[in-house]
């Protein structure tokens, strides 16, 4: 079985050689129509405990996701971070069998030609230093694990599909590219010290971007949801960082780590809002949360669930960009149904609410 996704994976890699960004500088991605679209998706790793059969993906829902992403037919899919189990219950299988798995399960996306941009979460960098230590016996990790866990990252997942465009030490980590008038930035959040970015580069990139619309990625909501492990762990850094990307006209973060959908809104220190989406709905196990964040007086939450799997798709059309939580909401028939809808226009005065669609539930 090993060999066959092997042999599956190189052809997928053969594919991407084609269409591989620069490795040296920033690129822009090839013009298409005006109307275009982009997934994201996170934590699709397997957190059942019972992982007997050496699975360290959720391979059946992340397939049904690849297979409902590639029907759509977006310019490119961007995962927010925990793509495997990795470090954590690996049950023995090693880091680069495991996002060989995560590449064949994505096979669906990769054969149609989509582009593919990850981040790395918590599970692909190594166990938290700050909130939940020490590790208790069985989570204890082999000197060296974490390093093999990061090569085996870049050596599979980050060769073949990252813009090597980021800050020094941080090569195919942290990235960033531009397609037709917007800007992505991808930030790893767990080089030097986990829970932050590296907010001088950043700086520096917003700086220098002359697109309408600016999208941001990590893995770790910027406010606290239900996970305590995140970027509000440093809040005078994660406040910086939220000034930094609002002010610079971002619309969205988008993140994972929490496994719900969750849609919130929260403004800078002057006033300018940037919606935190929370979509760790790619098939880690569904977790239960209130829906009220711990720093509620600031974040207005918008759009809670967290009763099924499920994706994100946006679309930019001009200046207007409409986003879609779509629902995975019977598994067996793979039914889907969009649950959150809402539009922004960007370049509208960023305090604006603007233009939500109701629940469609």
């Amino acid at each position: 079985m090993v060999k066959i996704l092997r042999i599956i994976v190189i052809i997928i890699l053969m594919l991407q050689v084609f269409g591989r960004v620069n490795s040296s500088t920033e690129s822009a991605l090839t013009v298409l129509p005006d109307s275009w679209k982009f997934a994201v998706v996170s934590d699709t790793q397997n957190d059942n405990w019972d992982i007997s059969a050496g699975s360290c993906v959720n391979r059946n829902i992340l397939t049904l996701i690849a297979v409902d992403i590639s029907v759509q037919m977006p310019e490119f899919v961007i995962v927010c971070g925990d793509l495997v189990n990795g470090w954590l219950r690996h049950n023995g299988k090693s880091y680069r069998e495991q996002y060989m798995d995560w590449m064949a399960a994505m096979a669906p996306v990769l054969g149609s030609g989509i582009r593919v941009f990850t981040v790395r979460g918590n599970h692909d960098a190594g166990p938290e230093l700050y909130v939940v230590r020490p590790l208790c016996e069985e989570l204890d990790l082999m000197p060296g694990s974490l390093e093999q866990l990061k090569q085996a990252y870049i050596a599979v997942i980050a060769d073949g599909l990252i813009p090597f465009a980021g800050p020094e030490g941080e090569e195919g980590l942290t990235w960033s590219f531009v397609f037709r008038d917007a800007c992505f930035i991808g930030l790893d959040q767990y080089t030097g010290r986990q829970h932050l970015v590296n907010q001088d580069w950043l700086d520096k990139r917003l700086a220098a971007n002359d697109r309408t619309h600016l999208f941001i990625f990590g893995h770790e909501p910027a406010f606290r949801a239900d996970y305590r492990d995140n970027l509000s762990f440093f809040p005078a850094e994660r406040n910086r960082f939220w000034d930094s990307i609002a002010q610079s006209g971002a619309g969205i973060y988008f993140c994972g780590h929490d496994h719900f959908y969750n849609r919130a809104v929260v403004p800078d220190s002057k006033g300018n809002s940037v919606r935190q989406i929370v979509c760790g709905t790619g098939g880690g196990d569904l977790q239960r949360w209130s829906g009220r964040y711990g720093e509620r007086k600031r974040v207005k939450g918008e759009f809670h669930n967290n009763e099924y799997f499920g994706y994100v798709m946006v679309t930019v059309e001009g200046p207007v960009v409409t986003v879609q939580w779509k629902a995975l909401v019977d598994p067996e028939n793979s039914t889907w149904q969009v649950l959150d809808e809402f539009s922004y226009s960007a370049g509208r005065e960023r305090t604006e609410s603007g233009g939500y669609a109701q629940n469609m539930r």
